[in-house]
């Protein structure tokens, strides 16, 4: 059975004063819903939702709502950023939705998951429809089509508007329609397991991770074609310094983080020992600063990003993960999964010299044992992987 409901939810008192622009939302690994935090006052404003495992986000073009796949409940929830509140729900997306992006042009969310489909037997895409339809009657995450090209991981729509999507048991990477009929056009093969996608549009390169393989297999997106592999331990997120031609990727399974040229065919440079295995790094707007977390620590670290060389371990709180720096890089904002709280830590200091670190401007406190794992920043962004697989 599927169903799809409309009617505002939201287990905390949201504040309609908050700009959507100044709103980070941190998956709760342990809670149901999704943090809605205040970034500029350093307030948790609202809890939103009632799914379980919040594992994709994607923004509407428009930059009113944001969509959520909750791989815990198997249920997509629109967010609307002015109420904060669910205003549309649906279960109508299979098994374990994961991935989750909206087409360009807003009309279409795309859910990839682990297993069985609606009406289907076997695991793949759904197609949901988010426009009104021309008599004004409201469509909203309306099913429009079902895709069973098995069981599929991150996806990602590129700047020209295609669809890619990671097939987990195919070991493959497929090219699709991102319009009807929304049919696959070109397949990939890469080594085992590929999980969560990475898209830098500034080099034109798609990152694979490739869990199983222990590696990240890179696609040249304009070219259509596989540019090579670089090993990596346990890889996950990924990164791009522009600036530098340097690709970040995180190793859950190692020391530090993988650091891979892509000027060229990608060629993995040093990797910076930090003592502790790493999860999703992140890099400042100019390419000149990376920023990392921790499975084993308590600090972030930062990286000059030329030398690789730590400039800076700021202690945020237990199980620092997934940084994000601001879209002008003022600030960095962790989730502490051990600590249930959430730091604003001022870079300005980072980017303007060396000589002081930054700093903690604020720690938000959220419920117990919620577990805040990973964060995603409404300002200039279009979708999101949470990372973390079921």
């Amino acid at each position: 059975m599927t169903r799809s409901e409309s009617g505002p939810t939201a287990t905390a008192e949201p504040d309609s004063s908050v700009p959507p622009d100044d709103l980070a939302f941190v998956k709760l690994m342990r809670d149901t819903g999704v943090a809605a935090i205040d970034v500029r006052r350093g307030d948790h404003v609202a809890t939103v939702g009632d799914g379980r495992h919040p594992h994709g986000l994607a923004v509407a073009p428009n930059g009113e709502r944001v969509y959520v796949a909750f791989a815990g409940s198997s249920t997509v929830e629109a967010v609307d950023l002015g109420s904060l509140s669910t205003v549309e729900r649906t279960d109508a997306v299979g098994t374990a939705p994961i991935g989750i992006e909206a087409s360009r042009d807003g009309r279409y969310l795309f859910v990839t998951g682990y297993g069985e489909l609606p009406d289907g037997d076997g695991p793949g895409l759904t197609v949901l429809r988010t426009l009104e339809s021309a008599d004004g009657e409201a469509t909203a995450l309306e099913p429009v089509a079902t895709r069973e090209i098995g069981k599929c991981a991150g996806a990602v729509v590129d700047r020209s508007g295609d669809l890619w999507v990671a097939l987990k048991a195919d070991d493959a990477v497929v090219r699709m329609d991102a319009e009807p009929p929304f049919e696959v056009r070109d397949r990939f093969s890469v080594p085992g397991d590929p999980q969560d996608l990475a898209y830098a549009p500034s080099v034109g390169l798609l990152g694979v991770n490739n869990v199983e393989d222990g590696s990240v297999s890179f696609l040249d997106l304009e070219q259509r074609e596989l540019v090579g592999t670089v090993d990596a331990l346990n890889p996950r997120g990924g990164v791009v310094s522009a600036a530098h031609d340097r690709w970040f990727v995180g190793n859950t399974e190692g020391d530090g983080v993988t650091v891979i040229d892509v000027a060229g065919e990608p060629t993995p440079l040093e990797r910076p020992s930090l003592g502790t295995p790493t999860a999703f790094p992140d890099v400042t707007p100019d390419g000149e600063y990376a920023v990392v977390d921790a499975y084993e620590d308590d600090r972030v670290t930062f990286l000059d990003v030329e030398t690789l060389e730590p400039v800076a371990r700021v202690r945020t709180g237990p199980e620092p993960r997934h940084p994000r720096f601001g879209a002008d890089g003022r600030r960095c904002y962790v989730p502490n999964v051990s600590g249930d709280s959430f730091s604003v830590l001022d870079t300005r200091p980072l980017v303007r010299t060396t000589e002081r670190p930054p700093t903690v401007e604020a720690t938000i406190e959220l419920p117990e044992d919620s577990a805040p794992s990973s964060c995603f920043l409404t300002e200039g962004a279009t979708g999101f992987d949470f990372g973390d697989s079921p």
